[in-house]
């Protein structure tokens, strides 16, 4: 992208300010954002600009893990919350994704404690993705290179959440997406 895209303009913040918004609208209680190592980073001071509180912040603890190091930073630090029935991978560049389908996520969560949950698009399971607070001690010492893989070594059902919402399969990894992205802002569900 060139620049850190999750402190790129959206709506009337930026993506990382609107995907916070966007889980607190949803009803999540319990938010931590993994961010790459360094004290003044353009994620942490955009952190510091939005006032989110330092101790839902973390440096990844494995950035040349890519993805995956953030995810198990999280499943580590997970236990923070002790109430946790689920930790939510949600990506940093899915800012479109529609409130709708969070809140249905968070809905499934509830209902099904036990399993992980995907959200499904036309077939394709996407992101965000739910796994069950049992499972986060075995994902912090995961050597798994990415979450299909950890899912695939694991014996748990998986709970397919069907949705509308084409946001789940996109992210923005290029200016073009960026530019497309916006232009399909609060456009319904397809």
């Amino acid at each position: 992208m060139g620049q850190s895209k999750l402190c790129l303009p959206w709506g009337e913040s930026t993506i990382l300010g609107h995907i916070l918004q966007q889980w607190r609208e949803a009803g999540a209680t319990d938010l931590l954002v993994v961010h790459a190592p360094g004290e003044k980073t353009s994620v942490v001071l955009e952190l510091d600009r939005l006032d989110f509180p330092q101790e839902q912040r973390i440096e990844t603890l494995a950035p040349e893990r890519d993805m995956m190091g953030s995810v198990v930073t999280a499943a580590r630090h997970a236990g923070k919350f002790p109430s946790l029935s689920h930790l939510i991978i949600a990506l940093g560049d899915q800012p479109h994704i529609h409130l709708e389908t969070l809140r249905a996520l968070l809905k499934a969560c509830q209902q099904d404690q036990d399993r992980i949950v995907r959200v499904v698009f036309n077939g394709k399971p996407g992101h965000p993705l739910a796994l069950p607070a049992h499972l986060l001690e075995k994902l912090s010492t995961t050597s798994s290179e990415t979450l299909r893989d950890f899912i695939g070594l694991s014996s748990q059902e998986v709970c397919d959440l069907t949705c509308c919402d084409s946001g789940v399969l996109l992210d923005l990894d290029t200016p073009d997406e960026y530019a497309q992205g916006l232009r399909q802002v609060d456009q319904p569900l397809t």
